[in-house]
């Protein structure tokens, strides 16, 4: 094979990178397209080489989760922000220190997504009033994200155990967990670092 015959659009370079979680047959396919290219000019897979170069003298942009991103808006690489609202124009986040925090969550569940290998369903989130109290939560709750670092999520297994889900968040998040709960784990901060624990039953 030469090089030329090494031919990926732009987009599906990106789908690509989108997907990669370093699986064996990723990997495998990486290392043959080194091969490749390694064959065909070693200079390119140098540090010198012109295109890491012009790569790196560009600025890193890092797009922020602001409140006035689309629901289509991906917050992580599996989680849109219409999810936390639950695709209601009402739950929609007001302020940046939400989406700050909204953000801290999301990254949280995607390292839950990677250890179980389903998706993370979000079966509330974000209640600002009166939602909040016309679902019976508490005053300050968590899900009213009231402040810098508050916020919560209820989450569900795409498919799997929620009590393995429940002990596996115990064991790795290291603020606030809701257990037991029949379809649901809560997982929560407020702004504080501490470590939290109850049962809803």
């Amino acid at each position: 094979m030469t090089i030329e015959e090494v031919q990926l659009s732009a987009s599906e370079w990106g789908r690509f990178w989108f997907h990669y979680k370093g699986e064996p047959q990723q990997e495998a396919a990486i290392e043959m397209l080194r091969q490749y290219i390694n064959e065909a000019d070693p200079t390119l897979l140098t540090q010198n080489a012109t295109w890491v170069q012009k790569y790196r003298s560009q600025p890193l942009v890092i797009e922020r989760f602001t409140p006035d991103k689309p629901f289509s808006y991906k917050i992580t690489p599996h989680i849109q922000a219409g999810e936390l609202a639950l695709w209601q124009e009402a739950r929609r986040f007001r302020h940046q220190h939400q989406c700050d925090t909204a953000l801290k969550l999301c990254q949280f569940l995607e390292k839950a997504r990677a250890h179980f290998g389903c998706a993370i369903i979000v079966t509330s989130s974000y209640r600002p009033e009166p939602i909040n109290s016309q679902q019976g939560g508490a005053p300050n709750s968590e899900h009213t994200f009231y402040a810098p670092g508050v916020g919560a999520v209820d989450v569900a297994l795409e498919r799997g155990n929620q009590h393995d889900l429940q002990a596996w968040v115990d064991s790795n998040w290291s603020e606030s967990v809701g257990y037991g709960a029949p379809s649901f784990v809560h997982i929560g901060c407020r702004g504080d670092g501490q470590r939290r624990r109850w049962d809803y039953a």
